[in-house]
């Protein structure tokens, strides 16, 4: 009794598992990024495309592709919060345009995994940001921050920043706009180079503007701005191209559009003739095919006549047949009758004859037996002919 109770649930056991467990079929992989929060602008509210390079991997999630990522909140707690390190409270990022913005609460309910997988995306991959929507600064109030702990991301956070190349520091500036002025181009240069000289202190940086701006001034050299504006002056150049051969391509498809709209002309005027000789082959098809239809149903309908009518004609000779048999047998019948009424009144009269002379009668009386079985068997084999008849 205990082995099969322990066996009704182990199998129990295997249904609510396969029932409850997804189709691993349907799950999808989904890599999960931490951008660092001394990268964030705080006042812009944003961060650039570009700071996707110093963002650290904080694992992957295998999940349902059709999940919204308020869900998702679930599998990366489960799995990506096993390291002590990881922020108990994020904030979901989106690229969107040259920037990456944060996704409202309202929002989560609305985006799902795959969403952030391709072709929606370049690569199945999401990005977080440590803090709260709550919070206006971003930063957790009542426990130390994530980027100051001491682990391996915490290292890697606050390791110094490789140099920027020409198409980092130009990243924000527009394509097609005018060289900027000196004072705008030392100040951003100035943010870079100290984004990059921080070591271990993050509130180093809350340094005041002017100091910023002096500090700038004697760190930028003039081949820095010279590459700057070479820089621009060449995405100036492939912008003037690009737009050449847009307006080049434009051209060709209106072309081949009024080519097109040529064909479809002279084609139609075809087509329609094609097809009014087409309904005509049709036509003629279909009156072929009912003439052919109605023939075929008379025959059918005649075949059909001559059979009632040989039917019932068999029916009439059978029934004729049988009504002369049984007048015959009704006339054969009456003879028989009227035979054995004669016998019945000469017997009467021979009784009669019987008291005067015994002699007479009594050779009257076997010569009369001997015609009553002649008659009984005559009627014997009336009745027996008329039964095979029956039969």
């Amino acid at each position: 009794m205990q082995s099969q109770l322990e066996s009704e649930h182990l199998t129990l056991r295997t249904n609510i598992i396969s029932v409850d467990r997804p189709d691993s079929s349907q799950l999808v992989d989904l890599h999960v990024y931490i951008i660092p929060k001394h990268v964030w602008k705080n006042r812009q509210n944003l961060a650039e495309n570009d700071t996707m390079e110093q963002a650290i991997s904080a694992g992957f999630v295998h999940v349902p592709q059709n999940l919204t990522i308020h869900e998702l909140r679930q599998y990366i707690h489960k799995i990506c919060g096993q390291d002590d390190q990881f922020p108990k409270d994020f904030i979901y990022l989106r690229s969107v345009g040259r920037c990456l913005t944060k996704v409202k609460p309202q929002q989560e309910t609305d985006l799902r995994v795959k969403n952030y997988r391709p072709p929606m995306t370049f690569a199945p991959e999401i990005f977080i940001l440590e803090g709260h929507h709550d919070d206006e600064s971003s930063t957790p109030t009542n426990t130390k921050s994530y980027l100051f702990r001491e682990s391996p991301i915490h290292r890697s956070l606050m390791s110094p920043l490789p140099l920027t190349t020409s198409r980092q520091q130009s990243w924000n500036k527009p394509i097609a706009a005018p060289l900027l002025p000196p004072s705008t181009l030392t100040y951003r240069t100035f943010v870079h180079s100290s984004e990059r000289k921080n070591s271990t202190n993050f509130n180093d940086l809350a340094v005041s503007s002017d100091s910023n701006l002096s500090t700038a001034s004697s760190i930028l050299s003039a081949r820095e701005l010279a590459k700057l504006r070479e820089e621009q002056e060449r995405l100036r150049l492939r912008q003037i191209e690009l737009a050449r051969q847009r307006h080049e391509i434009e051209q060709e498809q209106k072309r081949r559009e009024k080519e097109l709209l040529e064909k479809q002309k002279n084609l139609s005027q075809e087509q329609q003739q094609h097809e009014i000789e087409q309904e005509q082959q049709k036509r003629e098809k279909e009156l072929l095919e009912k003439q052919k239809n109605l023939a075929q149903e008379q025959q059918h309908e005649i075949e059909r006549e001559q059979q009632k009518r040989e039917k019932e004609l068999l029916e009439k000779q059978k029934n004729l047949s049988r009504e002369q048999r049984q007048k015959e047998e009704e006339q054969a019948a009456i003879r028989i009758q009227g035979a054995y009424r004669n016998y019945r009144n000469r017997r009467k009269l021979k009784e009669k004859k019987q008291q005067d002379n015994e002699d007479i009668v009594h050779h009257d009386n076997q010569r009369d037996d001997e015609a009553a079985r002649t008659i009984q068997r005559a009627y014997r084999k009336h009745r027996k002919r008329q039964q095979q008849n029956i039969e």
